[in-house]
């Protein structure tokens, strides 16, 4: 391939989803990854919600947001050859009783179409006085699969190089967008950006007789993987952040897990990593005001397999001279105001 027009650098959610659009824009591209396994990407649920946080609120731009995701996660499997999105319902068990009466104020009106009553919850895996309600409408996307086989695609053609780089390096290239996740580190760019970032810790557990087969939310998340598998999770911590898995993580999920599942299960596996979150959980990007050929792409959260794909194609649409960037997520908003 001759010299690439735009260098993403990390492929992780943001720069996979960002190459995407750009390559069916027949733009050259490179993305550059130093495949560390322990990044935010590599161990997220992917989960995807109408209803989210402890007030039972409509998750963000969900009717815009949604069907783009959907689209494009079914574009991806379609040229990749690889299942990597699934569409069924979640459960989520009321806490107490007062987030009973919340939904029941709620699922007339603000809620409406997007969740269901469930009747019945067997007592024989959940703990669940209060009840629950399903999302029929919620989804789950297999982050890792998506990230290798969008790599494979890359790669086969000349789109990809495993490396490391440093921000302040001179990098060949019309432009060049940073899409690393939270670094630790700053660049001569966007290190100003203040990161609200939080260390999650998640579990894979064994639960025999278990054969739940929807996400359960109730405090924290089981999503089943198969025979008897589940990942649990997740923490949330401000310090110190870091992918390093803690016995403090453990012991707070263990401890709310009790709350709900009933089985005995087997702890098999403890992972950490950083989310990168910037602000109140919204995607940030755009070109540097000054260095227009410099470009951010980055924030997308715990809600990033939501708000990758829209966010994304907005910003290549952007980059090719198509529209502009949502003023509510542009970057001039965060250089400017530090």
């Amino acid at each position: 391939m001759s010299s690439p027009e735009f260098v993403i650098v990390g492929q992780g959610l943001a720069g996979t989803t960002l190459a995407w659009p750009l390559l069916r824009r027949g733009r050259r591209v490179l993305v550059i990854d130093r495949e560390d396994g322990s990044s935010a990407s590599r161990i997220a649920a992917g989960l995807i919600t109408p209803v989210t946080g402890k007030r039972l609120a409509k998750s963000w731009r969900w009717d815009e947001l949604f069907p783009a995701a959907a689209a494009f996660y079914r574009s991806v499997e379609a040229e990749t050859g690889t299942r990597l999105f699934s569409q069924q319902p979640s459960l989520r068990l009321f806490a107490d009783e007062a987030e009973h009466d919340e939904f029941h104020r709620r699922e007339a009106n603000i809620l409406r179409g997007l969740v269901r009553t469930v009747s019945t919850i067997n007592s024989d895996w959940f703990a669940a006085p209060f009840g629950g309600f399903e999302m029929p409408s919620a989804a789950r996307l297999e982050v890792s699969r998506y990230l290798d086989a969008s790599r494979e695609y890359f790669r086969a053609r000349g789109a990809y190089l495993r490396a490391e780089i440093d921000p302040r390096e001179v990098i060949e290239a019309d432009t060049v967008i940073f899409c690393r996740g939270f670094a630790a580190d700053s660049d001569p760019w966007f290190g100003r950006i203040q990161f609200n970032a939080a260390k999650g810790e998640i579990l894979t557990i064994r639960v025999p007789g278990l054969a739940e087969e929807r996400v359960v939310h109730r405090g924290l998340w089981l999503v089943p993987l198969g025979d008897s598998l589940y990942r649990v999770g997740a923490t949330h911590t401000w310090e110190p952040l870091n992918s390093f898995p803690t016995p403090e993580g453990r012991a707070e999920i263990e401890s709310k897990l009790r709350l709900f599942l009933k089985p005995p299960y087997e702890v098999i596996d403890h992972n950490a990593a950083v989310r990168p979150v910037i602000d109140a959980g919204y995607p940030v990007l755009g070109r540097h005001p000054e260095s227009p050929r410099v470009v951010f792409f980055n924030g997308l959260g715990a809600k990033g397999s939501l708000l990758a794909p829209f966010f994304a194609n907005q910003l290549a649409a952007h980059l090719c001279g198509e529209g502009e960037i949502d003023a509510a997520v542009n970057v001039r908003k965060y250089l400017c105001r530090v």
